[in-house]
């Protein structure tokens, strides 16, 4: 029920706007300020609201998914090219400067014309340049094209968009976290897109609101309020974990991360009660 919840939140119009603060401890903080969408777009870079055209960084690829054309319930990123674990892939070559691995490679070869023959054969927009794909005699000659120029983008790009929709959580310490996700992400894989730290705080300005919340989720940990969210992510760092430590089972664990600070988010529930004063 819940996952069935995600994109349809997700896909909400926002409204609010907040700043990031940095703390000595190394967590963030976030305050939501309460005004228009139009007041939270003007705080954004170009792309960062719903219905924007392009990425903030000026590259036109950026990490809001879309719901695959062919309606079969996946999520596509870098403007519908590829599901989560090849654009996460794409991404850690792109700042890590390494290539592909062999494996995720063919993979995401694999995935991407047979996208295409689905998506030509269904009357949608496709890949007109994208040769028959036979299995037995891929087109790498093609495929290495796309990762030349999808990787290239991604180099140059230092901020990304990206929507998501989640439960807020009450830690250790009373703080309203949230964290940011990416629908079509699962352990296991072979690159995942991370924020350092893992959740942001949200601030509230309405205590009655705050005080019910907290009532309602005492012992539970998690907030019963589905929330959605518009956020920026800074790119921070590549990260090569090392080879799985044995302790940890493979489908719980990606060697590959790239890593991001969240430098700007705004969320909202249905009723519209996650909006906050800015400092």
């Amino acid at each position: 029920m819940i996952k069935s919840l995600l994109p349809i939140m997700a896909a909400m119009a926002m409204a609010g706007c907040m700043t990031s603060e940095r703390m000595p401890d190394g967590t963030t903080r976030i305050r939501f300020s309460d005004e228009t969408a139009n007041s939270l777009a003007s705080l954004m870079p170009s792309g960062a609201m719903p219905g924007r055209a392009n990425g903030v960084s000026g590259s036109g690829l950026d990490l809001n998914y879309t719901m695959n054309p062919l309606g079969n319930g996946t999520y596509l990123y870098l403007n519908g090219q590829f599901d989560y674990e090849c654009a996460a892939a794409m991404l850690y070559s792109a700042k890590s400067g390494q290539p592909l691995g062999a494996a995720i490679s063919n993979t995401c070869r694999s995935s991407y014309f047979i996208q295409q023959e689905k998506l030509r054969m269904a009357g949608k927009p496709y890949d007109k340049g994208a040769p028959a794909y036979d299995p037995y005699n891929p087109p790498n000659a093609y495929w290495a094209k796309i990762v030349a120029r999808t990787t290239s983008q991604l180099e140059s790009a230092n901020q990304f968009n990206v929507r998501f929709a989640g439960y807020p959580r009450l830690d250790r310490n009373g703080k309203i976290t949230i964290r940011v996700q990416f629908m079509g992400g699962a352990l296991g894989q072979y690159a995942s897109l991370v924020t350092v730290p893992e959740r942001t705080e949200v601030l509230l300005d309405d205590p009655q609101f705050e005080a019910t919340l907290r009532k309602q989720s005492q012992g539970l940990g998690v907030i019963a309020q589905v929330i959605s969210c518009d956020a920026v992510l800074d790119y921070e760092k590549a990260v090569d974990k090392g080879p799985r430590p044995s302790s940890i089972s493979t489908g719980e664990y990606s060697r590959y991360e790239v890593r991001f600070v969240v430098k700007k988010m705004g969320c909202q529930d249905q009723r519209g009660h996650f909006s906050t004063v800015t400092r």
